[in-house]
């Protein structure tokens, strides 16, 4: 009666193989649809829109410190930031030390960059103040929304 039902079990763990091996060979084939639509370009079609302009924030964000501020100003033209400066709202010494290293490195990461891409994790060791710098770029994005 074990054999049987080893038996039994064995023909059940081919079949299962068979009938998961024979599905990938399908969804093998049919993917080139969607590889084609990956394709396309990036969704420049659900991208959000901006105004182009010249717009300027506050954004704040929590230190160990306390609360803290820093200004964003950004230019947008066709969704592409051309021009921005930060100016550093801190109130306690080393936030301010923070936000004047954000202040030296921060452009690379945003100057030339479409606005919907943007976003700025550490810079120079100042992983804060780009919390307020997102602060400050959500409050331009809803300004700028088209």
């Amino acid at each position: 009666m074990k054999k049987y039902i080893l038996v039994g079990l064995v023909v059940i763990a081919a079949i299962s193989l068979t009938a998961c091996s024979s599905n990938s060979t399908s969804s093998t084939t049919s993917p080139e649809p969607t590889t084609a639509t990956a394709a396309n370009p990036t969704s420049t079609t659900t991208e959000t829109a901006y105004k182009d302009g010249s717009y300027d924030a506050t954004g704040s964000y929590t230190s160990p410190g306390g609360a803290e501020e820093i200004e964003v100003k950004l230019t947008i033209k066709d969704n592409i930031v051309t021009d921005s400066e930060v100016i550093s709202k801190a109130t306690r010494p080393e936030s301010k030390n923070y936000q004047s290293q954000f202040v030296d490195g921060y452009k690379a990461q945003v100057i030339g960059k479409n606005i919907n891409e943007i976003n700025i994790t550490k810079v120079s060791g100042s992983s804060l103040t780009p919390k307020g710098f997102e602060d400050a770029l959500t409050k331009i994005k809803a300004e700028a929304k088209v």
